[in-house]
């Protein structure tokens, strides 16, 4: 596995995964996928795609505006 040999790389880390962020992202998805798997089957498609557009078009604004 890639990074186990590296010392400079910080504590609580497994090769190049931080275990921290990896149980923060592992406990979360487990938490809130039923919650979305019940929202995408109660909401119609429509109102689902400008949603997803919606999060888009926000994360393409942020990815410009931290370029600059």
């Amino acid at each position: 596995v890639n990074g186990w040999q590296h010392a400079s790389l910080p504590t609580d880390t497994l090769g190049y995964v931080h275990l921290p962020a990896f149980i923060g992202i592992v406990i979360s998805s487990v938490l809130f996928a039923p919650l979305g798997a019940r929202l995408t089957h109660s909401l119609p498609v429509p109102i689902l795609k400008k949603i997803f557009g919606g999060l888009l078009l926000l994360l393409g604004i942020k990815l410009l505006l931290s370029e600059i």
